[in-house]
């Protein structure tokens, strides 16, 4: 699907008229048009900005539909990690780690992280010395 037929389906699933969408966003009513029409390609990322903010969506998700932002790219760099750590959660038939569980993530300050990396590292040491030792 196009830039101009995702952004007419984001503005009708809000219930906006092009020229409610001009007004929050500050983009013409002819310019959305144009766009939503085809007739004129994709808007730079300043003006997806605005559309992105009067949408109320963010400004990466509408990016991404511009294809200016590969999902790709942002997937690969969780990938791996992400893989590796399930694979061994599997291993020990452990699937339902709370760790495991995204929407946890959510809720953890920087503090936390830090936090969570340095007893990470510990219990990574704590593992290679039994390792090591056996």
């Amino acid at each position: 699907m196009e830039f101009g037929e995702q952004l007419r389906t984001l503005r009708e699933e809000r219930k906006l008229t092009v020229n409610q969408l001009a007004i929050y966003s500050g983009v013409s009513a002819a310019g959305i048009s144009r766009i939503e029409n085809g007739k004129r390609g994709v808007p730079k990322p300043a003006t997806i900005k605005k559309l992105a903010e009067a949408l109320k969506i963010p400004y990466e998700d509408l990016m991404k539909k511009a294809g200016y932002i590969e999902e790709i790219r942002e997937a690969r760099e969780t990938y791996s990690t992400s893989c590796k750590l399930i694979e061994k959660a599997q291993s020990y038939q452990l699937e339902d780690l709370s760790l495991l569980k995204k929407e946890k993530w959510n809720y953890l300050s920087k503090e936390d992280l830090v936090m969570l990396d340095n007893y990470f590292a510990f219990l990574s040491d704590e593992a290679k010395k039994r390792t090591d030792n056996e």
